[in-house]
């Protein structure tokens, strides 16, 4: 009894660490494919754990074989990590047709398995010290080998990733640790299913596989780690209430089909899913149709505002180009000049860090000459850059050419341009260095500011973030300009980085973009 009450709370407790992790990060970004496929993933496992928990503490009967049935979800659990894997490794697009092909795969052998669930399990015995465990039939057999194979992709493929230094590679190391030690681990279950006598009690280790995984994802993110506990609350209540649903149709299945003997076990679990469907694709739809309107409203209000902001600016500029002006009157001008500029650049992060997830988020890439792009940005910065009397130098070869959007990029070089000029004191320097590094470019803007603790590296590109020395030295700002960069050098293949040796030491900023 006391390795059936260890087991069992072993399986729970998997179960409970993969349902939270795979609602955080879900939670931390629901749009984001990454984060789906790892939410189905862990998802099924979870589903897998608790069917096995329950089940080996039922004798066998109709109730004991519907629990045991559950143990469908494993067709999509190595399906989902394969998904997930193949994200990571930023070839989706390029292996969209195996994705495809495995997920249609899954789906099938589920189908033929509820309509044929004795080709799926044929029976149920006491085994070892439970009360029941399935025996296998051939469809169950397939589903063994069809994890196996499919789990065994994506591990090679991670590591061969990894091997030929592709991605991030601490993020591989997590993955690569969490599959060996997950799949490893997770496979121990199967052993007793073909009366091989091994205890499915070592098997309660495998649910701790994904917390490397969840921190892999989340790490760059931590800082936001409250809102995703707010959003993994709402998502684990609407969880919450879909699993007791589950559970009532289970118990009215059973009287349904004991009444009914004629009746299949299936047939509301698959009429209920079908129902189910429909209802969360009448909510998908509405959900973007929702998006859609917020990303317009959003759109056409940018733009609105652009243009009479950019005639202001322009009037105040040619105001300025009169000699003759009134002293008193310039330096007005000269404020409401400084002013609107900054206006249109927060309607711009505004844009764009509202179309980040928009699918016309269209780059329309050239070829552009980044110093050319840098000395105009110090032109334009010109007022900022004299009010600081800060001293800018630009180090590069004469024609310095990349692939990129021009607006978008020169956006990052502005915003980079403007926060070095912003936090280094009067007097101070500010380097730009653009050069060749293999077949990319780097553009690094190298400031004697204010500089950077160690512990706030990691946050400085997110969102609305802004450390406490830089509120002190601006207090309009509102940390969007960075996170915005970074999602402009991912979208067009690069790295975005800081350097710092702590505080007052000044900072470097840099982007690496692949080079024409």
């Amino acid at each position: 009894m006391t390795m059936l009450l260890v087991t069992t709370l072993g399986h729970l407790f998997s179960a409970g660490v993969m349902a939270v992790a795979g609602v955080l990060v879900l939670a931390q970004n629901p749009n984001r494919n990454l984060n789906r496929a790892f939410f189905l993933g862990v998802s099924s496992v979870s589903i897998y754990a608790t069917s096995l928990a329950i089940g080996i503490n039922l004798e066998p009967s109709t109730t004991a074989y519907v629990v045991w049935m559950f143990n469908l979800a494993n067709f999509f659990t190595a399906t989902a990590f394969l998904h997930f894997t193949l994200i990571v490794l930023k070839i989706e697009t390029q292996t969209r047709w195996l994705i495809r092909s495995t997920y249609t795969i899954s789906i099938l052998l589920v189908l033929a398995s509820l309509l044929f669930p004795t080709l799926f399990i044929p029976e149920l015995t006491p085994k070892l010290f439970t009360l029941s465990y399935l025996n296998a039939g051939p469809l169950y057999t397939i589903m063994t080998g069809y994890f196996m194979a499919v789990a065994v992709v994506a591990f090679f493929a991670l590591l061969i990733a990894y091997a030929r230094n592709i991605g991030n590679r601490r993020q591989l190391e997590y993955f690569i640790a969490a599959a060996l030690f997950g799949f490893g681990f997770g496979s121990i279950d199967f052993f007793l299913v073909y009366d091989i006598p091994t205890s499915p009690l070592y098997g309660i280790f495998f649910g701790l596989y994904v917390v490397p995984i969840a921190y892999g994802i989340l790490a760059d993110e931590l800082l936001d780690i409250r809102i995703v506990f707010k959003k993994a609350l709402f998502y684990s209540i609407g969880i919450a209430g879909i699993t007791a649903i589950l559970m009532a149709l289970i118990l009215l299945n059973n009287i349904f089909v004991e009444t009914f003997p004629w009746v299949q076990v299936w047939t509301i679990p698959i009429l209920t899913a079908a129902v189910s469907f429909f209802i969360a694709r009448l909510f998908w739809k509405q959900l973007i149709e929702n998006e859609r309107v917020k990303y317009e409203f959003i759109t056409v209000a940018t733009h609105k505002l652009r243009t009479p902001l950019t005639q202001i600016s322009w009037g105040v500029r040619t105001l300025l180009d009169d000699k003759n002006i009134n002293p008193e009157v310039r330096d007005i001008a000269e404020h409401i000049h400084k002013s609107s500029n900054r206006l249109i650049e927060l309607t711009n992060i505004l844009f764009e860090s509202t179309d980040e997830n928009a699918k016309s988020y269209a780059y329309t890439k050239e070829e552009i000459d980044l110093k050319v792009l840098a000395e105009n940005a110090v032109t334009r910065l010109t007022p900022i850059i004299g009010e600081k009397k800060v001293k800018i130098t630009i180090d590069a070869p004469d024609t310095v050419f990349v692939l990129a959007d021009i607006r978008r990029i020169t956006s990052v070089i502005e915003v980079f341009i403007e926060n070095a000029v912003s936090y280094t004191p009067e007097g101070g320097s500010v380097v730009i260095a653009i050069n060749y590094k293999g077949r990319k470019v780097r553009f690094a803007v190298k400031d004697t500011g204010i500089g950077i603790l160690p512990k706030e590296k990691k946050n400085v590109f997110l969102k609305f973030y802004r450390s406490d020395e830089a509120k002190k030295v601006d207090t309009e700002g509102v940390g969007l300009g960075l996170a915005m960069s970074k999602n402009i050098i991912k979208k067009h293949k690069g790295k975005i980085g800081v350097e710092s040796d702590g505080k007052g030491k000044g900072s470097t900023f840099w982007f690496e973009i692949p080079k024409a």
